[in-house]
């Protein structure tokens, strides 16, 4: 092995007990061209700082021991991007022992790097991962590359954390080949894909770090950036939303998860719409499908989880010894808990696992220009701040025009208004980097206080049917409890009604960032 290489992979997770299904996939069998799976024992010791500033820095040390042939040490160093296929640089030298010895490596890079990061500091064990590795080299169409089946424990002091994962490497050829692989392999085994390290799960345990939701910072597009680059960013952003929002909908965590995931899906959707002209027809327009599908699998949840942590405990407050209140709130906790299922059910679907691989492979490469025509090809080629304002233009004269005479829309009327300005919100929040005004920030925020209102007025209409629905299964008492809570939406709706007209007065005077 070349002490220096660049690392392209792709890593999938994969539950424990479908390993042999994976080992005995038919398309696994064509692809190793007689190959043997070879299972070696490895144990990994990730370096640091105390405080992690070379992990900070896009640095990991590692040592780590290969069965029973010897030791090695590895630096990697990051590209910085967060995408689903990073490509690394990676610095690999023998070691005869297990003792960590910096001087050991030759490259200028990894020197510099080293001597700019890491001289005269403290570098100390941080934490370690100890797993079989089951690897073959794989032929694939036109490439060549690794798969290696990792099973074992991250572990930092006494804390430790499973790990069941396939890794794909490419030796050879195309980032598109994993990836198609990959969707192959789904067929017969159940393969999530994942953006998380084994190093950035060492690091987490080893801070002792609380599983939070996940709310993402703002797409960083400039002006003169392609718009297919910047519509792989925001596919990007997109997929660390889903992806890091996932376990807490896995494990019942957070509320704000199963909302941000949702948030995530559903930017994504808009992101679709927004390009749409420019994107050939076929994955496309499956990826608009599963985007829509799973979203829908997260709905009930989310509206059982405003309903029983915003909109009830006023009602609670108000009526603590309503028999009937205390009925209604059991029987939505029910409800909650078979919309929990469902939620889970949709993670486990194929069409969850399929859609995180190929908007994966859409953020990672130009998957997308399959099928493009050359107008295209040309429109993803130019500057996004080109093309930014038609497609900004085209959803404000949508909400303009169902906005006329808005105190007199129906409710599905503004059910659609609501989700015309959820667009150029997210609209807004895609490409108003692109400006850098202060008129980004009033026009966004006036969308926000259209958005807050006309959501409002959402939830009520959804939790009417949902209230509805657990009418059968309720006494006397739960019906006149439930009559309270549409007696409070009500209320609510005529408030909400009553400022809608000035929060779209306001908006419509806001003067237009893109123009």
């Amino acid at each position: 092995m070349a002490e220096k290489q660049i690392e392209i992979e792709l890593k999938l997770r994969i539950d424990p007990k479908h390993v042999s299904r994976l080992r005995q996939a038919p398309v696994l069998r064509e692809v190793k061209e007689g190959r043997r799976i070879e299972t070696t024992h490895l144990v990994s010791i990730y370096y640091d700082t105390p405080k992690l500033s070379l992990a900070r820095k896009g640095l990991a040390i590692r040592v780590r021991k290969i069965g029973t042939q010897g030791w090695e040490q590895t630096v990697k160093a990051t590209n910085g991007l967060r995408e689903a296929l990073p490509a690394r640089h990676e610095w690999t030298v023998p070691l005869e022992d297990g003792a960590l010895d910096l001087e050991k490596f030759t490259d200028k890079d990894v020197k510099k790097l080293l001597s700019k990061f890491a001289k005269k500091k403290t570098i100390d064990r941080i934490f370690e991962s100890d797993l079989k590795r089951s690897a073959v080299d794989l032929t694939y169409r036109d490439a060549v590359m690794e798969m290696a089946i990792d099973q074992g424990v991250v572990r930092a002091g006494e804390a430790e954390v499973p790990l069941s994962e396939v890794e794909f490497e490419l030796k050879d050829g195309h980032p598109a080949a994993l990836f198609d692989l990959a969707l192959e392999l789904q067929r017969t085994v159940p393969l999530l894909l994942s953006m998380r390290s084994k190093a950035s799960r060492g690091r987490d345990l080893y801070l002792g770090t609380e599983t939070r939701f996940y709310k993402p910072d703002a797409v960083a597009l400039t002006a003169d950036m392609s718009a297919e680059t910047a519509f792989r960013a925001v596919l990007a952003q997109g997929l660390r939303m889903i992806l890091g929002n996932e376990i807490c909908v896995r494990q019942d965590l957070h509320v704000e998860g199963c909302h941000q995931m949702r948030v995530g899906m559903r930017r994504l959707r808009v992101a679709f719409n927004l390009f749409k002209k420019n994107l050939p027809h076929g994955e496309a327009v499956l990826l608009r499908r599963l985007l829509k599908t799973c979203s829908k699998g997260l709905d009930a949840l989310r509206d059982w989880d405003v309903f029983l942590g915003e909109t009830l405990p006023l009602i609670e407050e108000r009526f603590s010894q309503n028999v009937g209140v205390a009925e209604l709130r059991k029987a939505a906790e029910i409800e909650r808990q078979k919309a929990l299922v469902a939620a889970h059910d949709m993670l486990d679907s194929p069409e969850y696992g399929q859609l995180l691989l190929i908007l994966g492979a859409w953020a990672s490469y130009s998957r997308w220009a399959s099928g493009a025509s050359a107008s295209q090809m040309k429109a993803m080629a130019a500057p996004i701040g080109k093309m930014a304002e038609p497609l900004l233009e085209r959803v404000y004269k949508r909400v303009t025009r169902r906005g006329d005479n808005i105190t007199a829309l129906t409710t599905p009327q503004l059910h659609a208004l609501r989700l015309d300005v959820k667009q150029m919100r997210y609209g807004t929040d895609f490409f108003g980097g692109v400006y850098g005004s202060k008129k980004v920030k009033k026009f966004r925020n006036g969308l926000v206080a259209m958005q807050d209102i006309l959501g409002e007025l959402q939830d009520a209409a959804v939790a009417e049917k949902r209230l509805m629905s657990l009418a059968p299964k309720l006494s006397k008492e739960g019906l006149v409890a439930i009559g309270l809570v549409s007696g409070w939406y009500a209320a609510r709706v005529d408030h909400e009604l009553d400022g809608l007209g000035m929060a779209w007065k306001e908006f419509a005077e806001r003067k237009l960032f893109w123009s």
